[in-house]
């Protein structure tokens, strides 16, 4: 594919064959990722590729608890029949042959430690080390659309971030930021169209 066609047919995929992704595919995707630009060149990520169908499960269940305690907690009926149904786009990643946990390791910088000291305004606090990491998620979606595979950008699941990184052996100061499933997807993708009409998103100045 060229670069417009890879832009054009990445889609978030959330059903997917039976078909294994082989292991060079996924370090080919890693390689993607790890090339991806970030501050000060920090690659502040990490990834976790899980494969075994137990920690997938695992993963599931962790997710599928913190619904129900978040659901048991709700007065609203209306709120919580919009949660449960909305939740069922948090597990589906359990039936994609490989999922990659994306983790995000501490990132520093001078200007970070000048603001951390002397400004009050946590406003201008960075947000360059979530930004880094989220460069490499792209990077890798792109490159498994080249290779003809589905992914998806996976945030929901983090409504029980802390017992998925238990379950990943995450600690430290590390964080879980996303899970992205990957795997051939099972119906084809239609690309996107070119949108000709940007002026609802961009100014010239």
């Amino acid at each position: 594919m060229d670069f417009w066609e890879v832009v054009t047919k990445r889609r978030s995929v959330r059903s997917f064959t039976g078909d294994d992704v082989p292991l060079d595919k996924i370090k080919r995707l890693i390689q993607a990722a790890h090339l991806a630009p970030s501050g000060n060149n920090s690659k502040n990520w990490a990834f976790i590729v899980v494969r075994g169908e137990e920690t997938k499960n695992k993963m599931r269940q962790d997710i599928v608890a913190k619904i129900d305690e978040l659901a048991s907690r709700m007065g609203s009926k209306k709120a919580k029949d919009d949660f449960l149904a909305y939740s069922n786009y948090f597990t589906f990643f359990d039936k994609a042959p490989v999922v990659i946990a994306v983790v995000m390791k501490p990132y520093d910088s001078l200007s970070m430690r000048i603001i951390k000291r002397y400004e009050t305004d946590t406003a201008v606090f960075s947000d360059a080390g979530l930004q880094n990491v989220s460069a490499a998620i792209e990077n890798m979606l792109l490159a498994a659309t080249s290779m003809g595979l589905g992914t998806c950008w996976m945030t929901g699941p983090m409504i029980a971030r802390k017992n998925l990184e238990v379950t990943l052996g995450i600690s430290g100061e590390d964080s879980l930021v996303a899970l992205i499933p990957v795997g051939v997807p099972s119906a084809e993708v239609s690309a996107h169209i070119l949108q000709e009409d940007l002026g609802g998103v961009v100014r010239y100045i």
